[in-house]
């Protein structure tokens, strides 16, 4: 079983200055309280609080409240620097979503403003978020780029993305690749003598010889990291190397020893809580006793593994129930409520039926006994028809998430697949159409993340949607200019979302390929507003060399223009292409 070592980028010594940042962090706020502050420098001191204080969900909204003000007073470098501490927390409290749209602003930022260093902790946050999302080719794409543009003065840094580098590599299976990375990073960590980083590499290098079956130099590196590790009170990859350890003592089929490694790893995690690493270890051991026939406590570890899988799995999911559970007791106790008023107006206006005798008041307070009693009937069956309700929709709601979790991560394995294959036919003619294919897949992957990370709801925000989808193309394309949006803030049905956002993909990508080869100062606009009754008009224009019948740009698009055509027909709309200066896309769609 491959073990993940968690993704150190520029926050790896956290772990080690929590009680040094917590006196910080009381110290800013202490700071902040005074009259004197200008809004600048009340900006910069919410970002430190963020960055120092320890409960990332105060951290998050001190981070936001930054952002917040830093717009007021017109200032990108600061909202630049809010939004990298927001992608970092949203990370940190499992919001990949959230942290990928935080850090890609910053990097537009950033590029607008020609800071190449400042970039280099976008490109770290992109990759990490990749990485945890197992998209590892995306992860080592901006790692790189992260490489690419960090200062080489900045030595520590350094090294932790060449780790990264590698450990990325090595989940997706390419060995020899990732040992260059590690022992590059295990080089540069014992010149500049940091000794975690060394230790990390160490462990990394370990594992790759792990899965090599070279068990002898795997051993080797395991122990001299977990030497180091335990020294600096690392348990999560102390442990962590310990039980690769163990496993390479159960490939040399040292069973004993193997045994002493794993419950020495799960007794550690335990001890530090480290539910992840407990599931992991106790299936090793369950595995381990399997495979020597001890069945008892084969058994045990698989409970354990069991108890621990469900835990984590459906963490997210109790919480939600505990939301609707707490809403329903809510709803339940209003009901009674109005129903105790109810039963004190009756028995106000039966007070005042008195002077009407004693038969009267019988007889009323005979029917104000049926009117409750059918009336408790009445809220009881009610009751227990909105639980009936609010279950079937909470199912619905988790199996619709769930839907379009899998039918993204099945288009996400498509797009991976696809671009391994173009990467095997470098230079071949089928190369580019393989890569076309590719970026439609990943506009068609794009409205499905959109659903999954919004719940239920069917309906897609258009400005959101279409920025993000032009914007991870210029990145894909490494575009060197920003496009200008003009866009609405409307939304529309999935069944409209998923053409719209194939015409824009294919316009925006023939420009991009075709349209810039000889323009000094390239542009892109895209305009999206309502015309009428559930109609959009969509205009994107470029400034490029233009489109004439007899380029071979022409030819190989052509496909190209069909979808475009074909989608524009379904939609019900109208299409005009305008050349002059460029080229002018000017269509009208029915979304409703």
């Amino acid at each position: 079983m491959k073990k993940k070592i968690k993704y150190t980028f520029l926050l790896l010594f956290s772990f080690f200055l929590l009680s040094a940042q917590k006196k910080k962090a009381d110290s800013l706020l202490t700071i902040l309280k005074s009259k004197n502050l200008s809004k600048k420098e009340q900006a910069s001191i919410l970002r430190d609080i963020a960055v120092y204080h320890p409960n990332f969900q105060i951290a998050l909204n001190s981070a936001k409240k930054s952002l917040k003000i830093a717009e007021e007073i017109n200032s990108p470098i600061l909202q630049a620097e809010s939004l990298i501490e927001i992608g970092f927390l949203e990370r940190k409290l499992g919001f990949n979503n959230l942290s990928t749209s935080a850090s890609l602003k910053a990097l537009k930022i950033y590029k607008k403003l020609h800071l190449k260093d400042e970039q280099v902790p976008c490109y770290s946050l992109l990759a990490s978020n990749y990485a945890y999302d197992k998209d590892y080719l995306n992860a080592i794409k901006y790692f790189k780029k992260a490489l690419k543009y960090n200062d080489i003065k900045n030595e520590i840094n350094n090294v932790i993305l060449t780790l990264n580098l590698g450990e990325a590599y090595r989940e997706l299976g390419q060995l020899d690749s990732a040992k260059i990375y590690l022992n590059e990073s295990l080089t540069k960590g014992t010149i500049i003598n940091n000794q975690l980083l060394k230790g990390y590499s160490l462990g990394n290098l370990g594992m790759v010889y792990n899965s090599e079956n070279k068990l002898v130099e795997s051993k080797n590196n395991l122990n001299d990291a977990i030497a180091i590790l335990s020294k600096l009170s690392d348990p999560y990859s102390t442990s962590t190397y310990i039980a690769a350890l163990g496993q390479a003592y159960q490939k040399e089929n040292k069973k004993d020893i193997a045994e002493e490694k794993l419950i020495e790893a799960y007794q550690m995690a335990k001890k530090n809580s480290l539910k992840n690493e407990i599931r992991n270890f106790s299936k090793m051991l369950a595995e381990l006793y399997e495979e020597t026939a001890q069945y008892p406590k084969a058994l045990k570890y698989q409970k354990i593994f069991q108890i621990y899988q469900d835990s984590l799995v459906n963490k997210d999911n109790i919480k939600k129930l505990e939301q609707i559970k707490a809403g329903y007791e809510i709803d339940k106790r209003e009901t009674e409520i109005s129903l105790l008023n109810s039963i004190n107006k009756s028995q106000k206006k039966w007070m005042l039926s008195l002077i009407f005798g004693l038969s009267l008041l019988i007889l009323l307070s005979y029917l104000l006994y049926r009117g409750n009693l059918k009336t408790k009937r009445s809220n009881k069956l009610l009751a227990q028809q909105k639980e009936v309700i609010s279950k079937r929709e909470q199912e619905k709601a988790l199996l619709l998430r769930e839907l379009n979790h899998r039918v993204k991560n099945n288009l996400q394995m498509i797009s991976s697949l696809l671009n391994l294959q173009s990467n095997k036919l470098s230079g071949h003619p089928a190369q580019e159409a393989i890569i076309t294919g590719r970026q439609r897949v990943e506009a068609l992957s794009l409205v499905h993340r959109k659903l999954y990370q919004e719940g239920v709801d069917t309906r897609i925000h258009v400005k959101e949607y279409i920025s993000e989808l032009i914007l991870g193309l210029f990145h894909g394309f490494d575009a060197n200019f920003e496009p200008e949006f003009d866009i609405a803030d409307v939304n529309v049905n999935i069944d409209a979302a998923i053409p719209l956002a194939l015409i824009v993909n294919e316009i925006v990508i023939n420009a991009l390929k075709y349209a810039y080869a000889e323009i000094t100062d390239p542009a892109l606009k895209v305009l999206i507003q309502p015309a009428g009754d559930k109609h959009l008009s969509i205009e994107i224009s470029d400034n490029g060399v233009g489109f004439k019948d007899t380029d071979a740009s022409q030819k190989t698009n052509s496909l190209g223009l069909k979808i475009i055509n074909s989608l524009v027909q379904q939609l019900d709309g109208s299409i005009q292409k305008t050349i002059n200066n460029g080229t002018h896309w000017k269509m009208e769609v029915k979304v409703g």
